[in-house]
This record gives structure tokens, C-alpha cells and sequence, in this order.
């Protein structure tokens, strides 16, 4: 593979995504892409207290104030990533996680290779959590 994709965050599915045996799979989660997240400028302006002190979070009150509201954190379309997987036939067997806008499904080496280029997708992970079952 002469091009890696930079959606492959791991080594090992770099190797996985040259493979030409499209019999096997494996457990990925796909990320969708996300808008990105400029700091604001009262966090830009924070200068860091290296004091006891500074080590401590702020009182609850404070937090409650800094703190900005849903609407202000952008949501990443998953519909897109979600079309993507469906043309590649993994959509019914693909698992949504809305908290952190990805998706985890079993793919082959050349599925693998079309998510890494999809224009819908932001990084691609192994999923080391995952157990197969004895059959």
C-alpha cells in the first residue's frame, strides 16, 4: 500500500488495510468527523499555577459558571458516516455510539481501505476491547 490513509490511527491496521485476503476481519471503531474546537479566549488567557493552591479544582459555583452550554459544542453528522457504512453493507451489523460519534463494526481489508478515505470519517482505531466468541 503506497498511500496510507491518515484516518488509520494504529500501525496494526495499516498492515490489516494492505491485505489482499478479504476473508478475513476485524473489530474497529470509526470515528465520524467532527468540526473543529477552537479554545475560547478566557481559557487562552488562564495562566498556570503551579501552587498547591492552583492544583485544586475551582469551588462548584465557579464551574457552574464556566462551564458553556450543549448548544455551544459542535455534533458531528454520524448520518454520513452512518450512508458510508450502509453502502458498504455493515449498517445492520455496525453498533452507533452517539456519546462519542463512532461506530463499531467487524470490517474486511478492503471495506477498511474505502472507510479510510470516506470524507465522513475522522480517525479509525482497533478495538482492543473486543472478545470474539468461542462457537
Amino acid at each position: 500500500m503506497s498511500h496510507i490513509p491518515h484516518a488509520l490511527r494504529d500501525a496494526s491496521l495499516v498492515e490489516f488495510a494492505a491485505q489482499a485476503d478479504a476473508a478475513q476481519r476485524t473489530s474497529v471503531i470509526i470515528e465520524a468527523r467532527r468540526l473543529p474546537v477552537t479554545p475560547s479566549p478566557a481559557s487562552m488567557a488562564q495562566h498556570t499555577n503551579v501552587g498547591p493552591g492552583g492544583l485544586l479544582p475551582p469551588p462548584a459555583t465557579q464551574r457552574a459558571v464556566a462551564a458553556a452550554p450543549l448548544s455551544e459544542y459542535p455534533a458531528c453528522d454520524m448520518n454520513d458516516l452512518e450512508a458510508c457504512l450502509s453502502s458498504l453493507g455493515l449498517a445492520e451489523a455496525a453498533r452507533r455510539n452517539d456519546l462519542n460519534g463512532s461506530f463499531v463494526v467487524e470490517v474486511t481489508p478492503p471495506q477498511l481501505r474505502v472507510l479510510a478515505q470516506a470524507p465522513s470519517v475522522q480517525a479509525i482505531h482497533s478495538n482492543r476491547h473486543h472478545r470474539r466468541g468461542g462457537g
